[in-house]
């Protein structure tokens, strides 16, 4: 659960730095209407959370038993 804790808030950061960053992404969302940024967020926030929950119970799979 932490793991994919920490990649929304990763991602979260990622995509609202890449809005306010990236004239060409805020052009393209802003002709996307007013709920392509949330959107766009969103989507990045969900795969960020997925896949560092998935990295996560990996490496909790994969940890040495023996310490």
């Amino acid at each position: 659960m932490t793991h994919a804790m920490m990649g929304a808030a990763l991602g979260l950061v990622f995509g609202l730095t890449l809005i306010l960053l990236n004239p060409t992404v805020a052009t393209l969302l802003e002709h996307g209407g007013g709920s392509a940024s949330v959107v766009f967020v969103i989507a990045l926030v969900t795969t960020f959370s997925i896949g560092a929950a998935l990295t996560g119970a990996v490496f909790i799979l994969t940890e040495d038993k023996d310490s």
